[in-house]
């Protein structure tokens, strides 16, 4: 096969004896990251891999150049890096012995995923997977690659925002895409700027498709939420997520585009819902495209508009508000489960408006209500009327309970076949007390986000004091002790005591590999770890950069004793003016013979990619 000499960084024709690339200023011989695949790597021998462009909790996505074709590709590569290592100097993962299952679980939900996206690569405004192949103990996905900008980078060149006459315009593909998506089972949980491509001829392009646990916060991948546009059921894995969880970022983006304003987070606006309509803050948007925007935004589930179908039709036929709601038909809601938790029993089942009620119909009603409170009187005088034993009818003492809607008895923890937004299955119920008021029953909350659990509307009636603790068993932010047993009964403005989990005790050191202190201490921050920064003079890092820590990357250290991480950042000593430091190119390897000569491998249909995992 021939040899192509080409930048790693953009995939351009290089010269013979560049040191610097002239399109993309990428120096030849530049380090990377040990975790992900080094530059000059050949996958399937075919695909030349290039610089890594983006990684998250799911995977590591690198520029390619595929030597069949001679184009440039994406390849994205299954590389869940909680999960997972790579051994510096070698490409195969090695997956950690005790998260074998998981590892193996998300992969089949990789594959599956770009799998049934492969099948809609006739689509025009998706990127879709054209090839996919197993190596390296993992699977990856290539994709064409897009030459074009961001939508944040489109924004920034048409003076941050869009008129709604431009939005009219340019949208409608993606909501026909999306909606498509959905009807093949799909949700996306990413809808942001950065994952719609404006490409240079103009159209857009829906990117950046991920399993489920990567876009949900507490699960065992680390996840990629973007603020502002990420829904608020995806700030707790217990939550439901469905085609609603779409509507919410697609709302979320109308909003940025309209308003040149980023939505508030969802969490922030769950404890302080400050959130203003778009026609607040630009007088031109239409004031019934502001409000179906907000009724996309809507923070519960629930209540928010359910589907691309329904939200488009609000969005373009100016429904009158008050008049009678349009309802979903069965193709435009569909039930999509999240793939790590339950499934949402009655997802799109929406009731259709009542029709406006005719002045007959309105005096009927007038007269059932004055009967109904007629009787209601003659019933208390009744009552009355009788001797005292009768009064306790209806407190606990008289051995009477009532009974709730689901015909369980008030008072237990019932599941119900509609969850409340904030919580999975269960609701905290109620019963009548002869003397106190209200009295609830406790559920058990351990394992739940503890922000999302005392701000719900289901526990208000609790006085939380919670207490942070380092704890290995549960991820940071998540309730591991309740001080009311589950079942146990409780008042109004009971206080509540709850251990929060800090994280676990000890870290393990991320590496520092290529990144500036501005990156690594943004990585530590992050982490929890304190540190501090000593300037060490070095040739060989580049000045600014971090050279070495007091700690190997991959040990721990133990911040619940405070442990410091010494961070030593290079600072390069000057050098004479006659001193010239040459870098040696890293060629890519020659491959000799081409098995592929005329011939472009077609995506599997209806194979099975096979990959072996080595335990």
């Amino acid at each position: 096969m021939e040899r192509f000499n080409l930048c790693y960084g953009c995939m351009n024709p290089l010269g013979e004896d560049a040191e610097i690339c002239p399109d993309c200023g990428y120096r030849v011989g530049a380090p990377h990251l040990p975790s992900y695949l080094a530059p000059g790597v050949t996958l399937n021998d075919r695909y030349l891999v290039g610089k890594l462009k983006s990684y998250n909790g799911e995977s590591a996505c690198y520029i390619a150049f595929d030597q069949i074709t001679e184009s440039k590709v994406l390849i994205k590569e299954y590389m869940p890096d909680t999960l997972c290592t790579r051994e510096k100097g070698t490409s195969v993962i090695t997956v950690n012995p005790d998260s074998m299952p998981q590892y193996k679980t998300f992969l089949s939900e990789f594959v599956e995923l770009n799998k049934v996206l492969s099948k809609m690569r006739t689509l025009n405004h998706i990127n879709a997977a054209i090839d996919m192949f197993g190596d390296n103990n993992t699977a990856y996905a290539v994709f064409s690659w897009l030459d074009g900008m961001t939508m944040s980078e489109y924004l920034k060149m048409n003076a941050g925002e869009l008129s709604w006459e431009e939005v009219k315009k340019l949208f409608p593909p993606i909501f026909t895409t999306l909606s498509l998506v959905h009807n093949a089972g799909l949700v996306h949980r990413g809808i942001s700027p950065e994952n719609i491509i404006v490409t240079d001829k103009g159209e857009l392009k829906l990117t950046g498709f991920c399993i489920a646990d990567a876009r949900t916060a507490n699960t065992e991948l680390a996840s990629e939420l973007y603020n502002g546009y990420a829904a608020p059921e995806q700030y707790n894995s217990s939550n439901w997520q469905g085609t609603w969880t779409d509507v919410y970022g697609i709302s979320a983006l109308l909003y940025r585009i309209l308003t040149g304003v980023v939505p508030t987070e969802a969490t922030s606006r769950l404890s302080s819902d400050n959130l203003i309509e778009p026609a607040g803050l630009n007088r031109n948007i239409p004031a019934n495209v502001s409000k179906v925007i907000m009724n996309g935004l809507n923070l519960s589930g629930e209540m928010r508009i359910q589907t691309i179908t329904e939200l488009v039709t609000q969005l373009f036929e100016q429904p009158e508000y008050g008049s009678k709601r349009l309802s979903s038909s069965s193709t435009q809601t569909i039930s999509i489960p999240r793939q790590s938790a339950a499934v949402r029993s009655h997802s799109g089942s929406r009731g259709k408006a009542a029709e406006p009620i005719s002045r007959n119909r309105l005096f009927v009603l007038i007269m059932a209500v004055i009967l109904i409170v007629g009787l209601f009187f003659l019933g208390m005088i009744l009552i009355l009327s009788l001797d005292d034993n009768s009064s306790s009818f209806g407190t606990p003492d008289s051995g009477l309970a009532s009974i709730s809607d689901t015909g369980e008895l008030a008072g237990e923890t019932t599941t119900m076949s509609a969850p409340a937004p904030m919580e999975q299955t269960t609701t905290t119920a109620a019963t009548t007390a002869a003397d106190n008021g209200i009295v609830y029953v406790m559920n058990d909350i351990t394992g739940r986000n503890y922000d999302l659990v005392s701000k719900s509307d289901t526990y208000s009636s609790l006085v939380f004091k919670p207490e942070y603790e380092y704890n290995d068993e549960f991820g940071k932010g998540l309730i591991f002790y309740q001080s009311i047993p589950k079942t146990e009964t409780y008042k109004d403005g009971t206080e509540i005591l709850v251990k929060v989990s800090l994280g676990p005790k000890y870290i393990e050191i991320p590496d520092y590999l290529a990144l500036s202190k501005k990156d690594y201490f943004a990585k530590l921050n992050e982490l929890g770890i304190k540190y501090e920064e000593q300037e060490l003079e070095t040739e060989d890092t580049l000045e600014g950069y971090v050279a070495k820590t007091s700690k190997e990357p991959g040990e721990k250290i133990d911040v619940e004793a405070g442990e410091t991480l010494t961070v030593y950042v290079a600072k390069n000593p000057p050098k004479p003016e006659t001193t010239v430091t040459e870098i040696e190119s890293m060629p890519p390897p020659l491959i000799e013979e081409d098995p592929f000569e005329g011939f472009i491998t077609p995506f599997p249909e209806d194979e099975d990619i096979i990959i072996t995992i080595y335990d």
